[in-house]
């Protein structure tokens, strides 16, 4: 079992993004499916920003690979259906750095063949951290992302609550969330009066999900995720201090 949850993060830590995926926005983007690849697009990015609810506590850091993934876009997202797409996902890098008072601050971004993401955010621990076996954590955090392509640009705004149990090797959790998209059309072949609008969504997210410690500061983690009625996973690795 701890095999197959090993391969399955480890594959979900590398899954690869093209901007290929989105390539199809200059020729499919109308009025109707902007809005559904605005919800896609942010169930992206407010993905995998917390995978425990242990502080990092002062001067502790955290550094990892992680990624979302979503198995079929909305049914109404033509950009991406019809550009021949079906599971897609954004991989990040993420650094993270305990601060006093219970907050830990983080950034994370990903550049890759033309899509550009940068972003960050802070959390804070609403109970404090323990390292006794089975003790609740619970966090709430803030998020923001801004969004860069040839063909579109967008920011993202969320906010999650995340609870989590277990043992120093063993990390059940689960989350819920809610993720604000703008999305901004800079070009669109079908549609050239779409060109300079912008439409917004609001959408919530849940995940539900485990982290084991591998060895003495690594850890890989893998969730499910619920997000306007698609499902979804979360996964990644990294080393923690």
């Amino acid at each position: 079992m701890k095999r197959i949850f090993l391969c399955g993060a480890v594959l979900l830590a590398a899954f690869p993004v093209s901007a290929g995926t989105f390539d199809g926005f200059e020729n499919f983007a109308d009025a109707g499916s902007l809005k559904p690849f605005a919800r896609d697009l942010g169930s992206l990015l407010g993905s995998a920003t917390a995978h425990n609810a242990r502080p990092l506590g002062f001067s502790g850091f955290d550094v990892g690979a992680h990624t979302g993934l979503q198995f079929y876009p909305d049914k109404n997202d033509r950009i991406l259906r019809n550009n021949g797409v079906r599971a897609f996902g954004l991989p990040f890098i993420q650094a993270e750095i305990g601060l006093p008072y219970r907050f830990d601050g983080f950034v994370r971004g990903v550049n890759y063949e033309g899509l550009a993401i940068a972003g960050g955010g802070v959390r804070y621990s609403v109970l404090k951290g323990s390292d006794e076996a089975w003790s609740p954590q619970l966090i709430v955090l803030g998020v923001a992302n801004s969004v860069v392509h040839q063909y579109f640009a967008a920011t993202h705004a969320g906010g999650d609550i995340v609870c989590s149990i277990g043992t120093s090797r063993f990390n059940p959790y689960v989350g819920a969330g809610i993720d604000h998209v703008r999305l901004y059309v800079r070009s669109s072949k079908l549609d050239p009066n779409l060109n300079g609008t912008s439409v917004s969504t609001l959408e919530s997210r849940f995940t539900a999900g485990l982290r084991l410690r591998l060895w003495t500061f690594g850890y890989i983690h893998a969730a499910y995720l619920l997000t306007h009625g698609r499902g979804g996973a979360e996964g990644g690795v990294g080393v923690r201090f």
